[in-house]
């Protein structure tokens, strides 16, 4: 049987731009990381970037442990530092565990994705489905403060080539129909869901992302994929208003839109296997079972802050070094 909401099917989002850490607790919380992605989160230029780099890593990390403390595999065994985890990634750059994750039955099939852009680093992860994330950020948030969001025929002449035609005539008729700020709101969610489509994969962007069409259904926040002109009702996508929206509300000039896709491990792409065989120990499933695996709700995001990451035996050092754990 297939839970509702299984403890490793997470969803987290912090907000990075309420997190403005002393030099001392930037580098306590670094110190969670192994040398080599502390040097790759602080290689940035600009101090933001390095922000969200660092809680990126550092979430993915917390995710493996809360997955972890549900494992048969390691019951009884003291348990693992974080900074010990052995985390790798895919030659598409798709973040895995190499090691053991038995959660139960319930759980064959650990695996994780993170986003961020604007405000947010998100991270969802999936028990059975390969899983991929994406923030989309506002325009104004995503370029600066007091910064004016391109119309969106400027978007359509950018990015259009990502785009189907009927995927642009929709954001087109959406805009005539309801404004800029909707049209581009439109805009965004399509790109969001293409790019948790591709991360669920572990391309990225290097698939071509006219391959992917989507049909936005806006009474469920879900959508639709046809692949290569294809419909595949093998796959999920769940859209969520990020700061949430209540229904009737109008969408604001600081919502970013979150997408979390399911998709079949058939369609993973792992140049060497390692991802495939760390993370998936069921790859078959009948149709029956696969439905109920995309119909499962996907749970609402969880605004955690940075002290909610720090494990127990860094915690001292964290609130010693300025940081506040809740």
């Amino acid at each position: 049987m297939i839970p509702t909401h299984h403890p490793c099917v997470l969803r987290w989002a912090i907000d990075i731009e309420r997190w403005h850490p002393s030099d001392e607790e930037f580098a306590s919380v670094l110190s969670l990381l192994p040398r080599p992605e502390r040097d790759a989160a602080t290689r940035y230029k600009h101090f933001i970037d390095r922000k969200r780099a660092t809680v990126s890593r550092v979430l993915v990390r917390a995710a493996i442990l809360r997955a972890l403390s549900h494992s048969n595999a390691r019951r009884g065994e003291e348990a693992i530092k974080m900074e010990d985890l052995d985390v790798r990634r895919t030659r598409g750059a798709k973040p895995f565990y190499a090691g053991v994750v038995d959660a139960g039955v319930d759980a064959p099939n650990f695996n994780f994705n993170v986003s961020h852009e604007g405000n947010y680093v998100v991270l969802a992860s999936e028990t059975h489905a390969c899983v991929g994330v994406d923030v989309a950020a506002p325009g104004a948030v995503r370029i600066g403060n007091g910064a004016r969001e391109r119309d969106v025929e400027a978007l359509l002449r950018t990015f259009g080539a990502t785009l189907t035609e009927r995927e642009i005539e929709a954001i087109r008729v959406k805009t005539a129909l309801e404004g800029e700020r909707i049209g581009e709101d439109y805009f965004r969610r399509h790109w969001s869901l293409k790019e948790a489509m591709v991360k669920a994969i572990g391309v990225g962007l290097a698939m071509d992302l006219r391959r992917c069409e989507f049909a936005i259904d806006e009474s469920t926040s879900t959508a639709r994929v046809k692949i290569d002109g294809r419909e595949r009702d093998d796959w999920g996508f769940y859209m969520q208003a990020f700061p949430p929206i209540a229904k009737g509300d109008e969408v604001r000039g600081d919502t970013h839109w979150i997408t979390v896709s399911r998709g079949p491990i058939g369609d993973i792409v792992d140049a060497n296997g390692e991802f495939l065989r760390a993370s998936f120990t069921q790859r078959e499933f009948n149709a029956d079972e696969w439905r109920r695996v995309l119909s499962a709700p996907s749970p609402p995001f969880e605004l955690l802050t940075v002290g909610d990451l720090i494990p127990s035996e860094h915690r001292d050092a964290f609130e010693d070094a300025g940081g506040v754990l809740y």
